[in-house]
């Protein structure tokens, strides 16, 4: 469910090629660039280091459950700490937070897993891609995996229990949606909101966003 083969086209020299399937597009260009480029480093770093990510499927299909609850960064995942073993075999599976699977993670068995945010890191620093937007983007990524940084669910979850015409009842007006839409709109344009997105990791510039404006 996260990734598929897709099998090569008829009559094409492309090769069989594996697929990405869970990226969802985000409130602002910064975002969709961050998690865009970081797709990109971490299939390259994969390839360049060699290592083996694979999991029991029936893991995996746990995983998924537990993805689609609500507030799915504070569950626990499996995941592979042994990333770098010479075979697939050799294999440890245990489960991690998000926070702990991008950032690392002190393993009970010894060592540590280096988090994915720090593979990608020693990927950028070997190849010589040291750019400060590049910089940005791993650290937005690593800050929201830790909790330091809301997700979009629950920025929009809050500004609709925080609206001054929300009664709590889970019914959401057409003035509601009409003002989610319009903050969505208010994101896009400014990229910067506290607790969200840092204007000192985006560059944009914070404007007051008002209720009915749009």
């Amino acid at each position: 469910q996260t990734v598929r083969f897709k099998p090569p086209p008829y009559n094409s020299d492309i090769g069989w090629r594996v697929e990405f399937r869970v990226m969802e597009v985000m409130p602002t260009p910064f975002e969709n660039a961050a998690f865009s480029i970081f797709l990109i480093l971490f299939v390259k770093a994969t390839l360049k280091y060699g290592t083996v990510m694979y999991a029991p499927m029936s893991l995996v299909d746990q995983n998924m459950g537990r993805a689609h609850r609500r507030d799915p960064c504070s569950q626990t995942y499996h995941f592979r700490a042994n990333i770098h073993a010479k075979s697939i075999t050799e294999m440890y599976v245990c489960e991690m937070t998000i926070d702990e699977i991008f950032n690392g993670k002190d393993l009970s068995m010894g060592g540590r897993f280096e988090g994915l945010i720090p593979f990608v890191q020693k990927y950028v620093a070997e190849e010589n891609l040291n750019d400060p937007k590049i910089a940005a983007y791993l650290k937005f990524i690593s800050l929201r995996a830790s909790g330091q940084l809301m997700t979009t669910a629950n920025l929009f979850r809050k500004f609709i229990v925080e609206h001054p015409d929300y009664r709590h009842d889970s019914r959401v007006t057409q003035k509601i949606g009409k003002d989610l839409a319009s903050f969505a709109s208010h994101l896009a344009e400014t990229q910067v909101w506290p607790d969200y997105l840092p204007a000192e990791l985006t560059g944009g510039t914070a404007k007051p966003f008002v209720y009915g404006a749009w």
